[in-house]
């Protein structure tokens, strides 16, 4: 697979991004997304699904493309897990000129459907690439995590410095790992959690059925970076042996983590949910 993959990608790929994202979601929320997708899959896409995975879960591949784009093999790759805009206020393909999370979705949908006919298996050897599944399960994923369809100019957050309760971070690992963890790092209950949402609101999983095009789902994403992952401000403290203020990193804390937890459980959700109809499709056409 990597002859036709890395010479897809790698000649826009080391001219248009210099710049490379921190990994979207961190291992429990790429988890999440896959077990929700597995628990969905049909009794035929879990039967191929085996065959290609062997001793594996989906769970266990799909944090699998952030080990491999750590190494030099890799390192190609990491420009598809995240989509870099501009300061603009409306979510647009334009900006997307090499390879984005965006692309990287449909392209190893195509890719899937081609291993899948040459029966070739996922090999999770550290260095070696991983197979189209993993990429695909692993991309919608990221596709899914607000910060990873945001701003190039701060690193999709990565360069926002935040407290989030006591401890120093910033902004995109809020986001990959902080709320989840804070809510719930035990991937078997946040899933069983999360389902229980689902049967609360059959209207929103049917919504998230209905959208097959990731297009609109990183729209999705850039919406809630518009509307509320940047909404905090930083705090101003006076130094009593200075009468300069000083500017602190936000403090990121109850009141933030209490509106912004739903929206990292619906876009769990909502990752889950598309990826087990996306590979309903593609598993059930072999």
């Amino acid at each position: 697979m990597k002859a036709f993959s890395t010479a897809f990608f790698v000649l826009s790929v080391m001219m248009l991004w210099t710049v490379e994202q921190a990994e979207g979601w961190g291992v429990e929320g790429h988890k999440i997304v896959a077990q929700l997708a597995w628990n969905r899959l049909s009794s035929q896409s879990q039967k191929v699904s085996k065959q290609l995975m062997g001793s594996k879960s989906m769970a266990d591949i799909a944090p699998v493309p952030d080990t491999y784009r750590s190494t030099a093999a890799g390192k190609w790759s990491a420009p598809c897990h995240f989509y870099d805009l501009p300061r603009v206020k409306t979510f647009s393909m334009e900006y997307c000129t090499g390879f984005c999370v965006v692309k990287s979705v449909t392209n190893y949908t195509e890719l899937l459907a081609t291993e899948l006919q040459q029966n070739i298996l996922c090999d999770l050897t550290k260095g070696v690439e991983p197979c189209a599944l993993s990429f695909l399960v692993h991309y919608v994923g990221d596709i899914h995590q607000p910060l990873h369809v945001s701003y190039g100019d701060d690193k999709g957050g990565n360069d926002v410095k935040v407290k989030f309760f006591d401890k120093s971070t910033n902004l995109h690992s809020v986001w990959d790992n902080d709320i989840l963890q804070k809510w719930n790092s035990e991937i078997d209950s946040a899933v069983t959690e999360l389902e229980s949402i689902m049967e609360k609101n059959p209207d929103v999983v049917q919504k998230y059925m209905n959208d097959t095009n990731p297009e609109d789902w990183g729209a999705e994403s850039f919406g809630y970076v518009l509307s509320t992952v940047y909404n905090f401000n930083g705090v101003v403290r006076i130094n009593s042996n200075s009468p300069r203020a000083q500017k602190q990193d936000p403090h990121l804390g109850q009141q933030y983590y209490d509106a912004n937890l739903p929206v990292v459980q619906q876009r769990l959700i909502a990752g889950g949910v598309r990826l087990g109809v996306l590979l309903d499709h593609i598993l059930t056409s072999v």
